[in-house]
């Protein structure tokens, strides 16, 4: 009697080892609309913390589990997937489908990495060049009062020579360059050398948390300039002109030979001296007739304009597909001087005027 009761206590012991007898489930992950294979993904077991793979670089994986166990297949971008194991599955195939999402807002930080907003410390202004409205030539230019803690002088009107000057909260170097240090794609640059328009977005890397990574080149602040990229999808298209009228608001006011003559004399005769000029040269300047000795010519009407105008044009083809993407953009700028010019611009020594 007691041998037959200790065999039924040895089988109910035996009955849950046998039930929990470990399966393998194999397979691989796909994506089931591009019907690519998907490295990466996390693979673990529902309710049973600890336990769990990610797939290979084809997409294949293999774990351990038990009958009744949950699988949870979960990637980014793709909608989590569950299955219930029942048995042993050696070529089990798993399709994911892909979801839009909206990622939060993040800013590009130090070396090329990007961060959620929220958790930056650093201060970091992230510029998107679609806000600036302002057609401009220079990126500079746009930033002056947009962006805070910019300081932009722009210090010379020369055509094609107005980019501005600009310092990340002032000047924090002396004895060296004391502007911003430019990194364009993570390359050090010049924010002359590109065009607006081909940029996405900039960040504007401020105090010493944000720029330390930079070392003593970031002391005068860092600015991180991402251009634009091709995307997948159709064939994007893009023009632009842009004309601006420019007029020189105060013009020194001419003063003619006869009234200068005057004058000089009045400035002589006051110290003592004699009159430069005498009444007969007073009247051949007055009445201009020796124009040859006694010229009388307003030369700022001669060879300066009152206004000028700038012409920029710009174009940008855009698309890609799952292989490669393209972007290719041409821009053109011309802005002349205020200084007239002859539309005869060819020389030979041999050409006399008329």
């Amino acid at each position: 009697m007691n041998k037959n009761i200790l065999l039924f206590l040895l089988l109910l012991l035996s009955y849950p080892v046998f039930s929990q007898a470990p399966l393998t489930v194999s397979g691989v992950v796909w994506d089931n609309d591009l019907n690519e294979t998907l490295p990466g993904v996390t693979i673990y077991l529902k309710d049973r913390p600890g336990i769990g793979t990610t797939s290979e670089v084809d997409g294949r994986f293999s774990i351990r589990v038990s009958k009744g166990d949950v699988i949870v297949f979960s990637y980014i971008g793709y909608q989590t997937q569950e299955f219930l194991v029942t048995k042993d599955e050696p070529n089990l195939r798993v399709n994911l489908n892909p979801i839009s999402v909206v990622l939060e807002e993040a800013v590009v930080t130090g070396m090329g990495t990007t961060q959620r907003k929220i958790s930056v410390v650093g201060a970091i202004t992230s510029v998107n060049v679609n806000e600036l409205q302002t057609p401009g030539v220079s990126i500079t230019n746009m930033l002056g009062g947009r962006v805070p803690g910019i300081i932009s002088v722009q210090t010379s009107g020369e055509p094609g020579d107005d980019i501005s000057e600009f310092w990340v909260r002032g000047i924090g170097t002396f004895g060296a360059s004391s502007s911003a240090l430019v990194l364009i794609d993570g390359l050090e640059g010049n924010l002359s050398e590109i065009d607006p328009a081909d940029v996405e977005s900039f960040s504007i890397l401020k105090d010493a948390s944000a720029t330390a990574v930079y070392g003593v080149r970031g002391a005068n602040g860092v600015v991180l300039v991402t251009t634009k990229r091709g995307e997948e999808g159709k064939l994007q298209i893009t023009g632009r002109a842009n004309f601006t009228l420019s007029h020189i608001t105060r013009m020194p006011e001419y003063l003619g030979a006869y009234d200068y003559a005057l004058l000089a004399n009045e400035a002589r005769v006051v110290r003592g001296d004699l009159p430069k000029y005498s009444d007969m040269e007073l009247t051949l300047i007055h009445r201009q007739l020796d124009p040859d000795l006694y010229p009388d010519v307003n030369w700022q009407k001669e060879i300066m304009k009152r206004n000028t105008y700038k012409q920029s044009y710009y174009t940008s083809i855009r698309g890609g597909g799952k292989l490669s993407r393209y972007f290719i953009s041409l821009g053109l700028s011309n802005e002349p001087a205020a200084y007239k010019q002859s539309p005869n611009s060819d020389y030979n020594k041999n050409d006399y005027p008329q």
